[in-house]
């Protein structure tokens, strides 16, 4: 459990985003996986499992990692706007090696490159301090 010294803390974001994470693995990687396992298309695959996981993943972040209750207009467009980053960096590395090696280990590579480059766009950008 996180300590309450530790919610405003790097260490409780990063508990808290991993815990919201699961929530998003079990929709949207379970999406992706039982897609692959079917044989569809990897790219197919990804943007149905995102765009399911998605669903989650904003208020998850707002309410229960970042705990930032206003500006809720202002952080939607930066969650749009990052997500858009993210997710083609997301594409763009599974394109790049999807051919290279199997299909769960391409997904698994370009998935990590989201949530990288998701929780650093949310911690410093769509919930910073001052939003």
């Amino acid at each position: 459990m996180i300590e309450a010294s530790q919610t405003g803390s790097e260490k409780g974001y990063l508990l808290r985003y991993f815990g919201a994470g699961m929530v998003n693995a079990a929709t949207g990687l379970g999406t992706i996986a039982l897609l692959t396992a079917l044989n569809a298309n990897p790219v197919i695959s990804n943007i149905i499992g995102f765009s399911i996981g998605m669903l989650f993943s904003f208020t998850l972040a707002k309410f229960f990692v970042f705990k930032k209750r206003n500006n809720t207009q202002i952080q939607i467009k930066r969650y749009a706007l990052s997500f858009a980053l993210a997710y083609g960096l997301n594409i763009l590395v599974l394109l790049l090696i999807k051919d290279r090696m199997h299909d769960a280990i391409a997904q698994t590579i370009s998935i990590t490159t989201y949530v990288v480059v998701m929780y650093i766009l949310m911690r410093h950008y769509i919930f910073k301090k001052s939003t």
